[in-house]
């Protein structure tokens, strides 16, 4: 008898520590995979890979394209979450073809994205290829992790600017789809990403 009791008491005990509650008018936020119509948006705009060498990770990266498409969706969830007009995000890369990407590496000196020594960024159209105009690294993480959720605190993130004009890929209205095309290359590889 004593045993059911404790038994009973146990499966009490650990139901009652999973249970959570809400107070009234406390609302919490759905994670970007939890967000579907977000999220379907932010994964056709992201691409990633790892660079490999002998069985070991050298690089994991990570490129979500600032589409006129996707910068809506993401304008839409900013003003859902901070309840503010967020079209101010990204300023210096509106209507230019951007990038958030996510390097994560497990050397922290040789992931700096700005470092021209070490990486080359091309952006590449029907045009050619180009650098960007603007390497700038992204410093808020608590607050873009809402969005972007390859931004973790072991990675360095940044927002790559290239001076041409931002299309969709996906427009369903285009009679040639265009080449939207990311290369980031170092000593150690190279990763390509076209949407």
């Amino acid at each position: 008898m004593m045993f059911r009791i404790l038994i009973l008491a146990a499966v009490y005990l650990s139901c009652a520590g999973c249970i959570t509650s809400m107070d009234k008018g406390v609302e919490e936020h759905a994670r970007p995979h939890e967000d579907g119509t977000y999220y379907k948006k932010y994964q056709s705009a992201t691409r990633g890979g790892d660079v490999i060498s002998t069985f070991d990770i050298l690089y994991r990266i990570h490129a979500t394209y600032l589409s006129p498409e996707f910068r809506s969706a993401l304008v839409e969830r900013m003003g859902k979450i901070y309840l503010e007009d967020a079209g101010a995000a990204f300023q210096e890369a509106s209507a230019k073809a951007s990038f958030i990407v996510t390097v994560y590496g497990l050397d922290r000196d040789t992931v700096d994205l700005s470092n021209t020594n070490h990486w080359t960024i091309l952006f590449e159209n029907k045009d050619g290829p180009v650098k960007p105009i603007l390497v700038k690294k992204i410093g808020d993480k608590v607050r873009w992790r809402n969005f972007f959720e390859t931004i973790s605190p072991w990675t360095q993130d940044y927002l790559v600017v290239f001076d041409k004009t931002a299309v969709n890929p996906n427009a369903e209205n285009l009679v040639e789809k265009p080449i939207t095309r990311l290369t980031l290359a170092s000593g150690e590889g190279r990763i390509r990403m076209d949407w």
